[in-house]
């Protein structure tokens, strides 16, 4: 299976188990994106009213994600949320500075983690992380509020910690 799309082995191999058990976190950037589109109302769930903190809801069966097919794909890859993009693996962040972060990753172990590997896993998931400190770093602390209320951070293992230092000219 080398060289299988992300997207193929969870489907395939792992039948989406993440999709069918965790709702995804979603920060206020993904709520826009997906419901700009989407036709539909009904696919998130407020988890916190106060904080405006939601997650991506579940289908009738009260199991599988909103945007799950009957063949185990995701209806919306290409505008999911975040906590998907980085999945299996999370950030947690503080900021230790001006444009200087220290990260702390976790990682889910899972077919993805066995098929790809962790390093090019988190290589794929600090570029993402690296992109929105450098342009929009209120992203990345949105998502974490969103993952600390949904507690989305549960039964994950911790992977390194580091300490990242943006320069505009990255």
């Amino acid at each position: 299976m080398e060289n299988t799309s992300d997207e193929k082995i969870c489907s395939i191999i792992c039948k989406s188990k993440c999709c069918r058990s965790t709702p995804a976190a979603l920060t206020k950037e993904d709520f826009n994106r997906i419901e700009a589109n989407t036709k539909k109302k009904e696919w998130f769930r407020t988890i916190n009213e106060k904080n405006n903190i939601r997650v991506v809801g579940k289908k009738e069966n009260l199991v599988d994600c909103y945007f799950l097919s009957e063949e185990g794909l995701c209806r919306i890859y290409k505008y999911r949320p975040l906590d998907c993009k980085l999945f299996p693996l999370f950030v947690k962040i503080k900021s230790e500075g001006e444009k200087e972060y220290r990260l702390r990753w976790y990682v889910w172990y899972c077919p993805l983690t066995e098929q790809k590997g962790i390093e090019e896993l988190l290589k794929k998931a600090e570029t993402i992380v690296h992109d929105y400190l450098l342009v929009k770093p209120e992203i990345i602390f949105d998502y974490q509020k969103a993952m600390d209320e949904s507690g989305g951070y549960k039964k994950k293992h911790f992977l390194k910690e580091e300490l990242l230092t943006i320069k505009s000219n990255d």
